[in-house]
């Protein structure tokens, strides 16, 4: 374990798309035990005075393009499929769901900081290390340690509270990702705010 040298009035954790239809179609999700090990970090997070953010894929048609192949390929298959409860399937799992006034990003894209106020609400608060996790590793939490970095903020991924479909995937996403973020566990994030 390693201590993440947080200042816990500049930091955020960010749970991103850990909602039903990522984690019905994740077997990741439920083998490495993501949910419980999430709530865990929020759970810490609240009781250090941790600012918790969550980031949620929102249902939006007006905005698909025809374009962008995210959407065609993976989204829309998803949520418009002939009997989907597309309600059910956006619902926050149960482990993570937020507590009080939490804020929640609802997310046009994958990246939860394009077309959304994340990028200000964390700027007014003056956090500068945003802690992630969600599913799956290799497409929202990418895209996030992606922008974090570009914008200058400290990115820590917590990779034992992250999925992808596949492990080879996941790994993958992680090995890219160290070049943009420290890679840590929630054991190290439990050492940092003790």
């Amino acid at each position: 374990m390693r201590d993440l040298n947080l200042n816990r009035a500049q930091t955020a954790v960010l749970s991103m798309d850990i909602q039903q239809a990522t984690a019905r179609k994740c077997p990741m999700f439920k083998e490495r035990n993501v949910g419980q090990k999430a709530k865990a970090v929020l759970d810490g997070a609240r009781k250090a005075g941790i600012q918790v953010i969550h980031a949620v894929i929102d249902y939006q048609p007006a905005f698909f393009s025809p374009k962008n192949i995210f959407l065609q390929k993976i989204r829309i298959p998803i949520l418009s499929a002939p009997g989907v409860d597309v309600a059910e399937l956006l619902k926050i799992v149960d482990e993570v769901k937020p507590l009080g006034d939490e804020p929640i990003i609802r997310k046009p894209r994958m990246n939860p900081f394009f077309g959304t106020a994340l990028d200000s609400m964390l700027r007014s608060r003056d956090i500068d290390t945003v802690v992630l996790m969600g599913v799956a590793t290799d497409f929202v939490v990418e895209a996030a340690a992606r922008h974090a970095a570009d914008a200058d903020y400290r990115v820590i991924v917590l990779e034992d509270c992250c999925a992808a479909f596949s492990d080879e995937a996941h790994r993958a996403a992680l090995h890219i990702m160290e070049h943009l973020a420290m890679i840590a566990t929630s054991a190290d994030f439990f050492q940092s705010v003790g």
